[in-house]
């Protein structure tokens, strides 16, 4: 075997060692950056799902709300009630105008009595009370009033009244046109109220008023619809409290949104801090809530550190992320929090498979490198054997024949002298099988001890030493590869053994199998 073909071998090792090399560094490179995609999505889903649990609780607060500001729901609510005084005082005109049947008294007079009796009556605290009107429109003129008596007989046209129906129309006129339409109705307003803090304007009212046609007028009555904010509020609260999710982990919290006076509404983990003024740590750590929500349209993601405890009895800061969202009609932030050690383990098994796979690739990439190095050996091995039996003729040793001299004219003649016969030496015309085959093994050999080391610092996730170790190593093989070659090129030629060359091949599998997993 010539130093040409032993140059080729080496050199074909020093260059899949170099594939072998960068091919387990891009699996390693590719093998990381499934683990963070993976854990980039992880996290993209637990963010997302505390999202859509908050904006459960968020509906769930401005459901309640909005039914507490619906007409239809507040019609609902508070109808029966209204149309039930009502009721009371259309029985006292009705008993003025079977009286005035009767001739037991003029019409002015059940009339005014009739007004005097409604002007006595009084529910919900001494708060509700009865008003009469006239039906002239554009705007009615108040018959009585028991709040105030120094409205009646006045035209109501003042601009004071205009704050009915959501579009500003005076609320008189308003309850005439429903009446003529319809003959009774509701009215939505907004009107000062009066409270122990002082008056506020501008509070929700319904008003409940019915056509008393027999004498034109209009009767109704109203009711402060706060109370039913204030109970929607409550009831929001109720809902949040008990509202869970992740199989009953999860919970939400509410607080207010105003750093001046920072507050806990709901916490169903403490309760001890509800309608407690936050301070300290915790106070911190809303107020960055209070910030996302200013920054980012009233709602986002918060990334942080906070205490929890360890089955050691330890307390170590774990990272968190919470989703916080603005209600700005009562001025709450809802929210809810989840911990990102929960995808720890998840994260764990999908590093395990990844690793796994790289090694499955790592070593079919390492044994079919092997066979083709082994391969290629024996052709180069295979193809100089042939030349080699070409270019060297067996010599000749001449042999005599004896001839024999014919006996008589008609025989042909034999001839005694020796006619030279081509014989082969056993010793001539082969290569040293052997010693090529030992080649193969010793350059396996060094194959094997290279990608090995490859192979461990790929699992070391090292793929920087790994480019390193490969220029190295490549310095290294062809140096050691070329003085074997060289080393054995001389000696007596020679035909191995049937039980050599087994025995040979039967090591390069054993080598080969050396680097193989079980599965």
């Amino acid at each position: 075997m010539n130093k040409t073909a032993f140059t080729l071998i080496s050199s074909l090792i020093v260059a899949i060692s170099l594939i072998v090399a960068f091919a387990i560094y891009s699996i390693t490179a590719k093998g990381n950056e499934e683990i963070e995609k993976f854990r980039a999505e992880e996290i993209q889903r637990l963010k997302q799902y505390i999202k859509d649990s908050v904006d459960m609780a968020y509906a769930t607060i401005e459901n309640n709300y909005k039914n507490s500001m619906d007409k239809v729901y507040l019609e609902k609510y508070y109808g029966p009630r209204l149309k039930n005084i009502i009721d009371v005082a259309e029985t006292i005109l009705n008993s003025k105008v079977q009286a005035v049947k009767n001739g037991k008294m003029t019409l002015s007079e059940a009339q005014a009595e009739a007004a005097a009796e409604i002007k006595t009556i009084r529910y919900d605290n001494g708060d509700g009370y009865v008003w009469i009107t006239d039906t002239a429109l554009p705007y009615p003129k108040m018959i009585m009033h028991p709040t105030e008596p120094s409205l009646d007989g006045q035209v109501l046209d003042d601009a004071k009244y205009n704050c009915a129906l959501g579009k500003d129309q005076n609320l008189f006129t308003a309850a005439v046109e429903i009446c003529q339409a319809h003959g009774k109705g509701f009215v939505d307003y907004l009107w000062p109220k009066k409270t122990q803090e002082g008056v506020i304007s501008d509070v929700p009212k319904l008003a409940y008023v019915r056509l008393f046609p027999e004498w034109d007028w209009l009767i109704g009555t109203a009711n402060y619809v706060d109370d039913v904010i204030i109970e929607a509020i409550e009831k929001s609260q109720d809902d949040i409290r008990k509202m869970r999710y992740d199989n009953g982990i999860g919970s939400f919290w509410i607080s207010t949104a105003s750093k001046s006076e920072l507050k806990m509404i709901v916490y169903p983990n403490l309760p001890s801090l509800e309608e407690q003024i936050i301070e300290g740590k915790l106070k911190k750590l809303f107020e960055s809530f209070i910030n996302v929500c200013e920054k980012q349209n009233g709602s986002g993601f918060l990334d942080y550190k906070w205490p929890k405890p360890t089955t050691g009895g330890m307390i170590e800061d774990a990272p968190k992320i919470s989703y916080v969202r603005l209600y700005e009609p009562l001025g709450w932030i809802i929210g809810t929090d989840v911990s990102i050690d929960r995808i720890d383990k998840a994260l764990a098994e999908k590093q395990e498979r990844v690793e796994y796979e790289e090694i499955m690739i790592i070593i079919k990439l390492v044994s079919t490198s092997l066979l083709v190095i082994f391969i290629f050996g024996m052709l180069i091995y295979m193809r100089n054997r042939s030349s080699n039996v070409k270019e060297e003729p067996e010599p000749v040793e001449k042999e005599t024949a004896p001839v024999e001299k014919p006996t008589s004219m008609d025989e042909p003649m034999r001839m005694t002298e020796e006619i030279p016969v081509l014989r082969a030496s056993p010793e001539q015309g082969t290569l040293r099988t052997d010693e090529c085959v030992k080649m193969v093994q010793e350059i396996s050999k060094t194959l094997i001890a290279e990608h090995a080391k490859l192979l461990a610092m790929a699992l070391q996730k090292a793929p920087g030493a790994v480019s390193n170790e490969v220029k190295k190593l490549a310095n290294k093989s062809i140096e050691e590869v070329t003085n074997r070659i060289e080393g054995k090129q001389e000696g007596p030629i020679g035909e191995p053994s049937e039980e050599t060359k087994f025995k040979v091949v039967t090591d390069l599998n054993k080598m080969v199998g050396t680097i193989n997993l079980k599965e």
